[in-house]
């Protein structure tokens, strides 16, 4: 973890300071590269890491840290860092979690304009602050990681992007809706969740589709994927 923390840094792996806090990390993140690089941004997010341009390097308060990793995992980092973009943002990755690892912008601004902002809301999963009570210590007894309701969207997933794959981007129905949800897209690829080239995006970690994911409501999530399926069906040209 030592030289990624360094690199990630741009500092030197021989850094008393940087030893510290690479060993606290990996302590508990057991040494993912992925999760490791997650606690680096979400320190960065919330200013617990800053960078001191008078000394010209980045600085933390080692005691700091070491509170908020104990205090919580990468999976409630990636949900909680979801539930604080805006909700515009935070229904387009719902969207775009149920169509698979790769995503047309196309296919999910196409779901965006037909489906209500109330019907949205309602599968919204609520999902409250858990920096306070997350007290696990390995990451990789995170529900995300296993659970059963994430692993069953694949299937689904493939008969939804085999669908989505055939709608050219000449279905954003007109430039006033691409331009509604630029910024959603912009966000989400400016916080790192997604990969964006053009009309074909990414998400840039399974972890991360999962986290998404876990924004739909747990009784609504079936429905849901049926509703994207069908809206994608009917949007076929004929």
């Amino acid at each position: 973890a030592i030289p990624l923390v360094a690199e990630a840094l741009g500092m030197d792996d021989d850094d008393g300071k940087v030893k510290l806090l690479a060993e606290t990390i990996h302590r508990k993140t057991d040494g993912n590269p992925f999760f490791i690089l997650m606690f680096l941004r979400s320190l960065y997010d919330e200013k617990l890491l800053q960078y001191n341009f008078g000394a010209m390097k980045w600085t933390w308060d080692d005691d700091a840290v070491n509170s908020k990793i104990v205090t919580q995992n990468v999976a409630s980092v990636l949900v909680n860092k979801m539930n604080r973009l805006q909700e515009d943002t935070q229904r387009m990755l719902m969207v775009a979690s149920c169509l698979g690892s790769n995503f047309r912008k196309s296919a999910v601004v196409t779901v965006m304009n037909n489906i209500s902002q109330a019907e949205m809301r309602s599968s919204m999963r609520i999902v409250p602050d858990t920096a306070a009570t997350m007290g696990s210590s390995s990451l990789l007894s995170s529900d995300l990681t296993n659970s059963s309701a994430v692993r069953s969207y694949s299937c689904t997933a493939a008969i939804i992007r085999s669908s989505s794959e055939s709608i050219l981007s000449s279905d954003l129905t007109s430039s006033s809706a691409e331009r509604a949800y630029a910024s959603s897209i912009e966000e989400f690829e400016g916080e790192g969740l997604c990969e964006v080239d053009d009309e074909e995006c990414r998400f840039m970690h399974d972890q991360i589709q999962s986290a998404a994911f876990e924004l739909i409501s747990p009784e609504q999530r079936d429905s849901f994927r049926g509703r994207i399926g069908s809206i994608l069906l009917q949007s076929l040209p004929p």
